[in-house]
């Protein structure tokens, strides 16, 4: 009873059914994601070791190589750091919208029924979430598409290959858009009285 209590109303793992499957795949994206916090503070302590050593090019090699170029610098370490906090963030979107973690006006929204809580969320992602994640997937792709055809990279011996991390941009909001599909298809079942746990 106290687990049923504690586990967030829109719990993937409560139900079955391909709308659930989908959600508790975005919920494990995220998770998986999350685990991009290690190398980062790895590479955080490993530059800031460099920075004081005063080591600005830690290794050359003839060929290039993707992302790094020739050599491998302080700066594209630091720009490494700073790619994967950007991927962490586009991929934990989702799965804390899925997992009701994500910040909320409470102090409001305590106070309604759950029937009214299940009609304001439809009607903000109609309103809100759908359009602004398709804005941003429908620009963030055209983003990506321009950085890869003009080879756009650090113009001061950071990363090159710029398009990588820009690509996670519409991969984020994709990932949002059909969480926030998932939930309101969850809660219009509710609504209408077809049930919580095989959509």
């Amino acid at each position: 009873m106290a687990h049923d209590m504690d586990t967030p109303p829109s719990d993937p793992n409560r139900g079955t059914g391909p709308v659930h499957t989908v959600l508790r795949g975005i919920v494990w994206i995220g998770q998986a994601a999350a685990w991009l916090i290690v190398p980062i503070l790895v590479l955080v302590l490993i530059g800031v070791t460099l920075s004081a050593a005063k080591v600005g090019t830690i290794v050359r090699w003839e060929n290039d190589v993707f992302l790094f170029g020739s050599k491998l610098t302080l700066a594209s370490i630091g720009d490494l750091q700073w790619h994967l906090f950007g991927i962490m963030l586009m991929l934990t979107m989702a799965g804390a919208v899925v997992s009701d973690r994500h910040v909320r006006v409470d102090f409001l929204r305590q106070h309604f029924r759950e029937k009214t809580k299940n009609i304001i969320e439809i009607m903000g992602f109609f309103v809100l979430l759908a359009p602004l994640c398709y804005i941003v997937v429908l620009h963030g792709y055209d983003f990506t598409v321009r950085s890869f055809n003009m080879g756009e990279g650090s113009d001061y011996d950071g990363l090159y290959d710029r398009f990588v991390v820009k690509a996670f941009v519409p991969i984020g909001f994709g990932l949002m858009l059909i969480a926030g599909a998932g939930l309101t298809i969850q809660k219009l079942r509710i609504l209408f009285g077809k049930g919580k746990t095989h959509d």
